[in-house]
């Protein structure tokens, strides 16, 4: 009886310490004016949604699913605030550590990817409605089918992206074992997502457009047909990660294709299709652009391979898989 007294202790109170903090992020949500303003009313619709689930079978969970020694994020935050108030020392256990930098990671990154992922679909539903229009064929590729596959690649992108942000488990083989430490690392990843990129482009012209005009209807049908099999690539790598995807951590190393060839198959597809795309518009400051987001995007994937190579399994992946961008040449 005692020691399910004390299960039901622990659970309980797992439980309260992650819904404190969903109930807080919630609330920034849906009172700074920021997300006021950048998120859709149906990302909210969502956000509140996956409260009130957890609020539901959070519990549950706790009581009768969740390893007998586990601790919630929620719990290991609040015991290192206790910690820190008694003793008046600031210092991080590691997986304090881990599990503050996860919540940051979720917090920043989870909305975002709704919100992307709900502007995708919309563009999606809008774009399926002229597929089949009878048009010359080419005509139809450039103005019909190729923005449509677009938009689903990034669509179905998102999509994983957020599932990946909300939801860790064991059963799923997501669980985080490390989150990118240093301050170079978490800089080059936000600067890539709102409202951090708008800074950079007040500086950087921006010159990659995804419906870029070649001259020609035939030349245009080229490059598209060459962007997608890139994007395709990009997406690949995604659906290999799974429930894996997200930014900043490790949760585990995937050698599956793409990742059985290159290290970083994802930056390196959007970057080439950038550069390919901004070859219309190409003038000293749009290199100039895309040169700065060129080194962006090699600073995250540089600061990924230090972060992931303090897991043996990453370095012995790494041994085994030598190119980072593009097989046999970088």
């Amino acid at each position: 009886m005692t020691e399910l007294a004390g299960r039901f202790r622990n659970g309980v109170t797992n439980y309260a310490a992650d819904l404190a903090l969903i109930l807080a992020a919630l609330f920034i949500y849906r009172t700074y004016e920021y997300y006021v303003n950048f998120l859709r009313d149906d990302t909210q619709h969502v956000l509140l949604l996956l409260a009130l689930a957890y609020a539901v079978f959070g519990l549950p969970y706790f009581l009768f699913f969740a390893p007998k020694e586990h601790k919630s994020k929620g719990i290991i935050i609040f015991g290192f605030l206790e910690r820190t108030v008694k003793s008046r020392k600031f210092s991080l256990l590691k997986d304090e550590k881990v599990s503050l930098l996860f919540l940051v990671v979720k917090f920043f990154f989870l909305p975002i990817m709704i919100n992307f992922a709900f502007g995708n679909f919309s563009a999606v539903l809008e774009r399926s409605g002229s597929m089949f229009l009878e048009e010359d064929i080419i005509l139809k590729f450039n103005d019909r089918i190729y923005p449509f596959l677009l938009v689903l690649i990034f669509f179905i992108d998102t999509m994983y992206f957020a599932f990946g942000y909300a939801v860790e488990s064991s059963a799923l083989g997501n669980n985080v074992k490390s989150v990118e430490p240093t301050f170079l690392g978490w800089f080059a990843a936000l600067a890539s997502y709102p409202p951090f990129n708008s800074v950079a482009g007040q500086f950087f012209q921006w010159g990659a457009n995804d419906y870029a005009y070649f001259g020609s209807a035939y030349a245009t049908l080229f490059v598209r047909l060459f962007v997608l099999f890139i994007l395709l690539v990009y997406l690949s790598a995604t659906l290999a990660l799974g429930a894996k995807s997200s930014n900043l951590t490790n949760r585990g190393i995937v050698s599956r294709w793409p990742y059985r060839h290159i290290r970083h198959p994802a930056y390196a597809s959007k970057v080439i299709s950038w550069w390919i795309l901004s070859v219309p518009v190409m003038s000293t400051g749009v290199f100039a652009g895309m040169a700065f987001w060129t080194v962006i995007y090699y600073l995250r994937a540089w600061t990924e391979e230090r972060h992931l190579s303090t897991d043996p399994d990453y370095v012995e992946y790494k041994n085994k898989v030598r190119y980072m961008f593009v097989p046999g040449i970088i």
